[in-house]
Parts: C-alpha cells; structure tokens; sequence
C-alpha cells in the first residue's frame, strides 16, 4: 500500500469520528496520547482539532513517530504547543499492519 494511500486512510479515519469528539473530555492527569497509535483521540490535546489531528496521522502513515518531539514536523505545530503538551505526549511502537501474502515459492528447475 502506497504511502499516500495509508495517509489518506489515517486522515480519513480522524474525519469520520470526529463528531464523537464534539464533546472533549479532558485528558486525566498523568494520561498521555501515543502519537504512533492514536486514532481520534488526538483531539483531546489543547489546541488539536480535527485538522492537526488528520495532518498527525498523515505525518505517522508517512513514517512512525520516534520521538514526541518530532510532532513539530507536523505542520501547525510549533515548539511552544510542544513545550506545553510534552506531558501528553509518547511515541510507542507504531500499529502493526498485517504482514502482506508471501509469494508462492517457484519450483526448482531441473536441468
């Protein structure tokens, strides 16, 4: 799956369940969101609605958050929104996609 696809997929995702958003709960104290895993809740950060929330996930699709701080790549986000939110934030292992359908073996050639 192309790289474009998946980012589409991710952003599509956010879009669609953003009306079960429309009222936030505030994170608990101590609760993170994990940039690598979360879907819709990314709009429960301050200052995240629907569009940050989809150039985040187009931002994972592209290549897996590291580090919380690479979330300043994401355009709209700057290094002030990082200072405050860094206590929200993790970067887990990204999501696992299932692995693609190995080839069938070829048959050996006998000479």
């Amino acid at each position: 799956m192309s790289a474009q696809l998946r980012a589409a997929g991710a952003a599509m995702l956010v879009l669609l369940a953003a009306p079960a958003l429309a009222k936030k709960r505030p994170l608990a104290p101590g609760e993170r969101i994990d940039l690598n895993r979360a879907g819709v809740e990314l709009m429960r950060l301050p200052g995240v609605g629907r569009h940050r929330a989809e150039a985040i996930a187009a931002r994972r699709a592209r290549q897996p958050f590291r580090s919380p701080a690479e979330v300043t790549q994401v355009k709209g986000i700057g290094r002030a929104w990082f200072e405050k939110n860094r206590d929200r934030l993790s970067a887990g292992p990204p999501a696992v996609a299932p692995p693609a359908a190995a080839p069938a073996p070829r048959p050996a050639r006998t000479p």
